[in-house]
């Protein structure tokens, strides 16, 4: 390979990181899918018959409803860092890349 093809260590690592982020952040959102899923069903059927909503029920609801917002901002903030690792990366590349294009140029 020559130097301007191959990938420096340190940018492989990055990527292998950053694609290791992703892969956790795709596994985790899809146990939290399912969590909801069922959620939502069990929340269709208590509706479905309200003289069972107890107090108990009424406070299990109210807990959950406070556990799926607090996941929910956890999950885009996790992906807002990725996101925002993402595009920093990008435009200090492409800062990089006009650099050598201007020295280039010079010589």
């Amino acid at each position: 390979m020559s130097e301007s093809t191959s990938i420096p260590q340190s940018e492989a690592a990055r990527r292998k990181a950053q694609l290791s982020a992703l892969v956790d952040l795709t596994d985790d959102f899809s146990k939290f899918h399912e969590e909801c899923a069922f959620l939502c069903d069990a929340f269709a059927a208590v509706a479905q018959e309200p003289e069972c909503i107890s107090e108990e029920t009424s406070e299990g609801i109210r807990h959950m409803s406070y556990w799926l917002k607090h996941q929910a901002k956890a999950y885009y903030q996790r992906i807002d860092d990725l996101y925002q690792e993402a595009y920093s990366y990008n435009k200090q590349a492409q800062a990089h890349e006009k650099d050598e294009n201007r020295e280039d140029e010079q010589h």
